[in-house]
């Protein structure tokens, strides 16, 4: 990935777009009839739930299978499982070019119900190999998001950010073999493209 301006020291950047989540719940009142009758109240509708999918690309990567990449994508997700109940989809994947140290992403998400956002969020990246998470913020849904930056096993520079709301969670990782600037706006445009409701 090239490396892209800063768009602030260490400051939060706005989403590209504010996204509203389709659905809504929709309640209809029936009418008094002559003698005193109520026409029958038809049960409230309930709002579509939400769930992740994975595009073939992001960032212009496509799809890869280099097992360094999908093991980490796999671990992930696993974490992410014990973070949700009654889940409804779960996603994992990663994308590089063919190039042995080329520049990659590593996604992982699950949809569900998730009740303790903040630890959930700090169970999920604890293993990353990163000291400190930053909070940035996250937009829609009311949720919590944090990134930060490490290096991997192989020495390679990265950056991990992490997402969770009241229906979804994921972690979006970035790995280059050149120093990072601030990924904010790529990590909310992954985030936005991985939710297939907000289309």
């Amino acid at each position: 990935m090239p490396k892209r301006r800063p768009t602030g020291p260490c400051r939060p950047v706005a989403l590209l777009a504010v996204l509203v989540a389709t659905g809504a719940v929709t309640f209809t009142s029936g009418c008094a009839r002559v003698g005193g009758e109520r026409a029958a109240t038809p049960a409230p509708t309930t709002a579509a739930h939400r769930a992740l999918t994975l595009p073939e690309t992001v960032l212009g990567l496509p799809r890869s299978k280099k097992p360094e990449l999908t093991r980490v994508s796999r671990s992930s997700l696993e974490r992410l499982r014990d973070q949700v109940t009654d889940a409804t989809s779960t996603i994992e994947g990663a994308y590089a070019r063919s190039a042995r140290k080329a520049d990659a992403v590593v996604v992982s998400g699950v949809s569900g119900t998730v009740t303790d956002l903040d630890g959930a969020l700090a169970r999920v990246l604890r293993p990353y190999p990163v000291k400190t998470f930053r909070t940035v913020e996250y937009g829609r849904y009311g949720g919590e998001a944090r990134c930060g930056r490490g290096l991997t096993e192989d020495r390679r520079y990265l950056t991990v950010c992490g997402w969770a709301d009241p229906e979804t969670a994921g972690v979006v990782a970035f790995i280059s073999a050149h120093r990072q600037l601030e990924l904010n706006t790529e990590f909310f445009e992954i985030r936005d493209r991985l939710d297939g409701t907000t289309r």
